[in-house]
């Protein structure tokens, strides 16, 4: 592929490369205009990584510009400097002056006058590593700008491009959304496999198996497997350049004796565990990276919403001050496989309990009849797969019942929801009172009195210290 066809698309990226990266330094602002020369580089094309193989040849391409610049830089040149072990093949356009340097090489482009405003102007280098080349050996590309006018900033005119040198190997590695696709018995299970060659060499004639789990059975793949014996199907994926991937898209179905399983009425079986290997004629750095395994449960289908109960805040945990506000957080989401249809949160608040404000607003609220409890809705629309969300309720205490007042909350969605125990959350409540006062002051007044015995104790222990010491000062010596 030669660079020519994409150059629009590189001069745009080079162009806003040198936007970010340069740009006018506060005193310049103030103080006046000028040209604003920027110089990058970058490795175009697919393969971005700087590396390369002795003996190989990658393109990088040098962009020169004046676009945060307001006046012209005239007598323009531009400079790129190959370090020793890089050679340039081939330069589009071809540099109007080459020297030879202890280091390496230097070459010059004279550019004439780079007008206010410039875009970047492009040159193409093809760089070949010498074949001697020492892997781990890092080469750094050196290109400076250079005007015979004073230009804004001169930290814009230089950059450096450092190019590792790596061995001729390819690295195949295998990916899957096998892992966070719905995984159900009810529908066909589709997912993707991706094989990328993350290696510096083409890797040629690869190919992809995968092993079906018993339990599961193949249907269908785009492309089509060129074999298919027992578990295993397999796929002839060609030759994947560097740094390019190749992908199938699979159907697979599950033995409907897992649909008591996916919904708890068996008992819990192992995982089904799906196994995929790439392959290469090419050497590689590590042929364990193309070996990937993947473990699923069998999954009940349909959308799995949620609630939960929470106080933050409170003193005592269970218990709330009679005469104040609390708040009350219901907390809800949709954990299954599918998207959740009008999904509605109910509030039951026993007497004594009253809903002060809420976030959002309830659809409805209140009283079924005097003496029931409150009653509070929120109609939440449709929850899709791993949304959620939180409702705040204030609720002011006006009294809690003897035995504790039960707070609930329920949620339910139209359609295929999957039955679970967290449709409806409770929290007891009791009232705080006063022995929870007294019980704090006695905690208090003990650890203050622990203060004070273990200060009492040690000066105790101080004076007896001194008294033994003066007595054994006042006893005679005995004769010697």
């Amino acid at each position: 592929m030669r660079i020519h066809a994409h150059r629009p698309a590189i001069v745009f990226a080079l162009a806003l490369v040198l936007v970010a990266s340069t740009g006018y330094p506060s005193h310049a602002v103030a103080a006046g205009h000028g040209p604003n020369l920027g110089v990058n580089i970058i490795r175009p094309g697919s393969d971005w990584r700087p590396l390369i193989v002795p003996g190989q040849t990658i393109t990088i391409d040098v962009g020169v510009s004046n676009l945060r610049g307001d006046a012209p830089a005239r007598n323009t040149v531009l400079t790129v400097h190959l370090p020793t072990g890089l050679s340039a093949k081939e330069s589009r356009p071809a540099p109007n002056k080459t020297e030879t340097a202890a280091d390496g090489v230097h070459l010059m482009w004279n550019l004439g006058v780079m007008e206010a405003g410039a875009f970047p102007r492009m040159f193409d280098l093809d760089v070949l590593a010498a074949a001697d080349l020492k892997q781990g050996t890092a080469l750094a590309v050196e290109a400076r700008v250079s005007t015979t006018d004073k230009v804004v900033d001169e930290g814009n005119t230089r950059t450096a491009f450092a190019i590792m040198a790596a061995s001729a190997a390819a690295d195949l590695t295998v990916q899957s959304s096998l892992d966070g696709v719905p995984f159900t018995v009810d529908n066909p299970v589709d997912f993707t496999v991706e094989v990328t060659n993350l290696g510096t060499v083409a890797a040629t004639s690869c190919v992809l198996k995968m092993t079906v789990p018993a339990k599961a059975t193949f249907t269908s793949s785009d492309p089509s497997p060129s074999d298919k014996s027992g578990s295993v199907v397999t796929w002839e994926l060609g030759d994947i350049a560097p740094a390019e991937s190749h992908s199938v898209n699979v159907e697979v179905a599950l033995d409907r004796i897992l649909r008591a399983a996916a919904y708890g009425f068996a008992p819990k079986q192992r995982a089904l565990n799906f196994k995929f290997d790439a392959t290469t004629a090419t050497g590689v750095f590590n042929p364990d990276d193309g070996h990937l395994e993947i473990g699923r449960f069998p999954e009940p289908a349909g959308s799995n919403v949620k609630v939960a109960l929470n106080v933050p805040g409170a003193d005592y945990p269970g218990k709330l001050p009679v005469g104040k506000d609390a708040t009350f957080e219901i907390i809800y989401g949709n954990y299954g496989n599918a998207p959740a249809s009008q999904v509605k949160v109910l509030l039951t608040l026993p007497n004594g309990l009253d809903l002060a404000s809420e976030r959002p607003v309830a659809a409805r609220s209140g009283k079924s009849d005097k003496s029931g409890p409150t009653l509070s809705s929120w109609d939440l629309g449709d929850l899709g797969v791993g949304d959620s969300g939180i409702i705040k309720a204030q609720i002011h205490v006006a009294s809690i019942g003897a035995n504790g007042s039960l707070v609930s909350a329920e949620i339910s969605a139209a359609g295929n929801d999957v039955p679970s125990r967290e449709k409806i959350a409770y929290s007891l409540q009791r009232a705080t009172n006063s022995r929870d006062k007294i019980a704090d002051a006695l905690r208090g007044q003990v650890a203050l009195r622990g203060g004070h015995t273990m200060l009492w104790l040690f000066l105790i222990a101080v004076l007896v210290a001194v008294f033994f010491w003066a007595l054994r000062r006042a006893l005679p010596k005995p004769a010697s």
